[in-house]
């Protein structure tokens, strides 16, 4: 292939004559007059460059007010800080008055439920008086109330703005522990009461033991415990009453009949098992015609007829 550029002769080859081209056409690179440029305007201006020319003056006559600058309004967060601020020094203030003032200090106190403890002494065990109502502990004063051997439970509550009540069950009389020849009232846990009557029919359990018993002191609660299902599991089974339980440390539990028959039980320990023992052992007595007056039946089913 040859290659040619016009104007230009080639190596080897004759020079091209040059050639004048008259276009009609407008081609790129090439400038045409300002009168057929269409997509410039020529804009004259009466004032400098870069200005806008003054709109022209209204024929109505306008009246301005001159502009006077506003105060800036406080926003939703100095409301909010300021609320804030108030009710913290509000309460503050409210607190410290709280803390001092006497009128929010313990000066009523109302007992209810007592019949045997005084009120006195349950208002001065607790510790409540003139205590403040936000700090009181009533946890603290609930246990001492406890520390009264009569006090079964104890519920302490506020009265608002300055009283306290206090609600408590005392220690009912179940029973009869007696000895060194003194009849001690027990409840059913084995807690000495005092010397007060017990109630009519009510178990007595006669101890061997020496000395004497105080007030909240407590028996051998295996002992109560047998008792309490002695007098009633008794009469069920074998069909008998009980006339007398003792108490022998050495023994255990005694118990004997409204029918002059004595039973050594030992410990508290199944109770129920050795009520029956006693009761087909009694059966079968009075089938083969043997007399006995007692049984031991600490030694589970090898029961002894004495």
């Amino acid at each position: 292939m040859n290659l040619r550029r016009r104007g230009r002769s080639t190596p080897g080859l004759t020079p091209a004559p040059r050639i004048i081209v008259k276009r009609s056409r407008m081609y790129v690179g090439d400038e045409r007059p300002r009168s057929e440029r269409t997509d410039r305007r020529i804009v004259r201006r009466t004032q400098g460059a870069g200005v806008l020319p003054m709109p022209a003056p209204s024929r109505r006559r306008r009246w301005y007010r001159p502009s006077i600058p506003r105060p800036r309004r406080p926003g939703w967060r100095f409301y909010t800080a300021t609320t804030l601020v108030l009710v913290l020094g509000g309460g503050g203030v409210g607190g410290y008055w709280a803390w001092q003032t006497p009128y929010f200090q313990v000066s009523e106190i109302q007992v209810e439920g007592n019949a045997l403890v005084l009120t006195e002494a349950l208002i001065a065990n607790s510790g409540l008086l003139g205590e403040r109502m936000m700090t009181v502990d009533l946890k603290a004063a609930q246990a001492a109330l406890y520390e009264l051997p009569l006090v079964a439970s104890a519920r302490i509550e506020r009265k608002w703005p300055h009283g306290i009540r206090i609600v408590i069950e005392e220690r009912q009389a179940w029973g009869t522990w007696e000895q060194g020849g003194v009849p001690y009232t027990i409840d059913r846990e084995g807690v000495v009461l005092g010397t007060m009557a017990a109630p009519e029919g009510s178990p007595v359990i006669r101890s061997s033991q020496q000395g004497s018993r105080q007030q909240g002191d407590r028996v051998d609660y295996q002992a109560v415990d047998a008792a309490a299902a002695i007098y009633i599991g008794l009469p069920q089974t074998l069909g008998a009453a009980v006339a007398e339980i003792a108490y022998v440390p050495e023994k255990g539990l005694q118990v004997t009949t409204a029918d002059g028959e004595t039973a050594i039980f030992g410990d508290s320990s199944s109770i129920e098992y050795k009520l029956a023992v006693w009761a087909a052992m009694a059966t079968r007595a009075r089938a083969d015609h043997i007399t006995y007056t007692t049984i031991d039946l600490r030694f589970g089913n090898r029961p002894v007829l004495q």
